[in-house]
């Protein structure tokens, strides 16, 4: 369950797989187009690739390294199951329209 930032109601996310359900997604309450927010954990894959050559100085260090990158995959998949909403920006509207269909009759 996430909160809308439009109307502060909990409503629930489609799974982070199904990208066809994000494009689409509208809070059921407000009808506000949202879209996710990126983790705030996606900094630590730097520090991850860190961790792998800290792993290497010795046996103390690949217990820390591993105890950090369990934390890190706990944080990311916490995440990933209650993601932040913000709004989504309207589409720009086109600088020339087609008319197409034009119902004038001569």
């Amino acid at each position: 369950m996430s909160i809308c930032p439009s109307c502060n109601q909990k409503i629930v996310t489609p799974s982070m797989f199904n990208l066809q359900a994000w494009a689409e997604f509208v809070c059921p309450h407000c009808r506000a187009r949202l879209e996710a927010k990126a983790p705030r954990s996606t900094p630590f894959a730097v520090l991850m690739t860190l961790l792998f050559g800290l792993g290497r100085q010795g046996h103390i260090f690949e217990v820390i390294a591993v105890a950090f990158m369990v934390v890190f995959f706990a944080m990311f998949i916490t995440e990933a199951m209650h993601p932040q909403l913000r709004l989504k920006k309207p589409l720009p509207e086109p600088a020339i329209r087609l008319n197409i269909f034009d119902n004038q009759q001569e």
